[in-house]
């Protein structure tokens, strides 16, 4: 028995042919499957889909990641971070040194060098050094007082934890609540008055630096 033909399964090319061989006529306009739409944009026009945004540009589209800008804003960090503050810095090529040294002062060995020689010959040395360890010092010692207020503001008496195993135990703090808030009270307020002296020390240490022109270097 003659296997039966089944037109359905051909390729459409083949079967626009096995049509032509029957009736003569070659269709040429015959769409299978599924179909785009396609929209008409202008140029100048923008859109986005959930991944990427467009824009239409004379003769060509741009195409960009959603999370392009935040991409972008991330280098210009990481890069700021290994670039030399000095504008006229003559150094091309960074060592582990140059750029662990920007990071912390903003300027390579060079640049830091070269300033701090003025800085020397200006006579504000001891101003720029004391500048530089006063604010290390304000900023370590408000962020401590921060952790202190977080823990006075989540003290409490009883502590509840969760094992590995999934059982479940208290622990009780030795003295009262109220004690313990009382104690973190006084830190902060101590500590409150420690950073307030030294930010009027460092304010002072600027103001010499800021007369004799060298506050942008800090």
């Amino acid at each position: 028995m003659a296997k039966e033909f089944r037109k359905k399964l051909m390729h459409s090319t083949r079967r626009k042919l096995a049509d032509m061989v029957r009736t003569g006529e070659y269709e040429t306009n015959t769409t299978t499957g599924w179909e785009k739409s396609t929209e008409h944009r202008e140029v100048g026009d923008k859109w986005e889909d959930k991944h990427s945004k467009y824009e239409k540009k004379e003769g060509y589209i741009i195409k960009t990641s959603k999370n392009s800008e935040a991409y972008q804003e991330i280098r210009d960090y990481l890069e700021s971070k290994n670039t030399c503050k000095n504008t006229e810095c003559k150094r091309i090529k960074k060592s582990k040194t140059d750029k662990k040294l920007i990071q912390q002062t903003g300027y390579c060995i060079d640049c830091l060098a070269e300033i701090e020689t003025e800085i020397r010959h200006a006579g504000i040395w001891e101003e720029y050094q004391n500048y530089k360890i006063w604010t290390r010092m304000i900023v370590y010692g408000t962020l401590k007082l921060e952790q202190f207020q977080q823990a006075h503001d989540e003290a409490k008496q009883v502590y509840d934890y969760i094992n590995e195993d999934g059982t479940s135990e208290q622990w009780e703090l030795p003295q009262s609540v109220d004690e313990i808030k009382a104690d973190l009270i006084k830190m902060i307020e101590s500590g409150r008055t420690e950073i307030k002296e030294l930010e009027e020390k460092r304010l002072e240490a600027f103001n010499i630096i800021r007369e004799k022109n060298y506050e942008h270097y800090l």
